[in-house]
Order: structure tokens, then C-alpha cells, then sequence
């Protein structure tokens, strides 16, 4: 049986993509702090590339960080119907959170499970002093008491659309889509 064809609206293109992380870069290098250490975590597999590009535009602008990465996969409160095999990469921070102002970057919030995830894992590697929460675009639609600190752009996505972003390094190029599928009537 052939699937539904799918919509996809491109939402931000590479451009406007790119200014909304230049904007993050400026609103995260504004709380960062001067008492101790400033450390961004992105969430594999976007997200660690947002952070990646918001860390290289804070040490442009002098603002020293160092980053890392979460993979949630075993923190996911589905992890029993994500399939027989799931795809387990590995968590990489090399900086010591313990007292250190942390900030989670992910590419899309919408119900709140994946960052709950995130400080699960995250509390495993010390405890910090502050964690905050970058995301690059919050489609609405939370299940849990989770709001971040830092949006790029707020989007009322559908239930059952999916707000797909592309970063250059996995894609070939930035940009953020709206993706639906048509049901037959």
C-alpha cells in the first residue's frame, strides 16, 4: 500500500536560518556568565550541530565555551517501542559540568520528553550550576512543564505535522520545514 503523499513547506530557508542562529548566538553570549564556566550541550543529531555554530559565533564575539554532545537514546521514556535495534551513539562532553552554567541545544521542542531525557543524562556527568535551554524553533504542543530559555522562532505546527530542520553538515544545507501528509478523504 503506497504511503500518503507528503507536504513539505519550507518555513526558513538557509538564510533566515542562519540569522536566527547569529541572533541566538547574541541572545545566549548575553547570559553567559562571568563567574564560571559556560558550557553548551547539544542533543545528537541536530542539535549538536547548532551548538557547534552558536559556540564558534560566542568565540568570534570572545566569549569562551566548550562543548558536547547527548545522545538520549537510553533516556527515552520510549525506549521499549523504539524498535528492536535502536541506534545508540555516544555522549561526549569533555568539560566538567560540576558548578558550571550549562545550556541544552536542541533543534525543535514540541512535547518536552526529548529535554526531559537531556537532564536525565546530563545529571550523570555532575551536577551544574545553572542549565538552560536553546532551542531553534519551539513548534508549541507540550506535554511536560518544559520551556526554554532561548527560541530562534515559535511555530504553531499541526498535530501531525513534523517541523523538520536541516543543518548544512547532515543536509547540505540549513533550513527549517514544515512537513504534512495528505489522508485521503
Amino acid at each position: 500500500m503506497p504511503e500518503d503523499p507528503a507536504t513539505i513547506t519550507t518555513i526558513l530557508d538557509d538564510d533566515a536560518t542562519l540569522a536566527l542562529i547569529d541572533r541566538l548566538v547574541g541572545e545566549v553570549g548575553d547570559g553567559a556568565p562571568d563567574d564560571r564556566p559556560m558550557i553548551l550541550v547539544g542533543i545528537r543529531r541536530r542539535g549538536d550541530v547548532i551548538a557547534r555554530r552558536v559556540a564558534a559565533g560566542l568565540a568570534a564575539r570572545g566569549v569562551a565555551v566548550s562543548t558536547g554532545s547527548l545522545d538520549i537514546t537510553l533516556y527515552r521514556d520510549d525506549f521499549a517501542q523504539v524498535g528492536a535495534l535502536p541506534q545508540i551513539g555516544a555522549s561526549d562532553i569533555d568539560a566538567d559540568i560540576g558548578g558550571a552554567h550549562v545550556v541544552i541545544i536542541d533543534d525543535v521542542l514540541y512535547t518536552g520528553r526529548t529535554i526531559r531525557a537531556a537532564l536525565n543524562e546530563l545529571s550523570d556527568f555532575g551536577r551544574a550550576a545553572k542549565v538552560e535551554l536553546c532551542v531553534l524553533v519551539d513548534r508549541g504542543g507540550r506535554q511536560l512543564p518544559i520551556q526554554p530559555d532561548y527560541v530562534g522562532h515559535a511555530l504553531e505546527a499541526p498535530v501531525g505535522a513534523q517541523v523538520s530542520v536541516r543543518v548544512d553538515e547532515l543536509d547540505g544545507a540549513w533550513g527549517v520545514d514544515l512537513v504534512t501528509v495528505q489522508t485521503p478523504p
